[in-house]
């Protein structure tokens, strides 16, 4: 599955991959944040020590940072993005993630924004046509 990313997404990554010294896999822009997926391995170098190299990404794009763990297996991908997942399920191209009800709308995010965002890059990575929460 190719990755298409905006001027802005690819601007957005060499910034982030300056400031972190983390390579960064995929970008996605949504509103006020920006989500990055980084090689497996890489987390700790991309948020820094104390959070430092997140809050300086942050100050120099103004937006919100999120950065997800890549993994070359789906269901540890989808752990590494829903860690309070209980229990991920593949069946036909649709992932099915079991999670608490406290949990949910954490996940789902508002306006449905995170799930959405989710759903993309296991898309873009995986061809997972959808996820759903039970």
């Amino acid at each position: 599955m190719s990755i298409k990313m905006g001027n802005e997404e690819i601007q957005a990554l060499a910034v982030f991959e300056k400031a972190t010294g983390a390579y960064a896999r995929d970008c996605i822009k949504e509103g006020d944040s920006i989500y990055f997926v980084v090689e497996n391995g890489k987390m700790g170098s991309a948020i820094g020590k104390g959070g430092s190299n997140i809050r300086r990404v942050r100050e120099m794009l103004k937006k919100n940072i999120k950065v997800f763990e890549y993994s070359k297996d789906p269901i540890e991908m989808i752990k590494n993005m829903i860690p309070k997942a209980k229990n991920v399920e593949l069946k036909d191209g649709i992932a099915i993630v079991s999670i608490s009800a406290v949990d949910r709308s954490a996940v789902i995010g508002q306006r449905g924004k995170n799930i959405k965002i989710i759903k993309e890059l296991l898309h873009r990575h995986f061809d997972i046509k959808d996820l759903k929460l039970k």
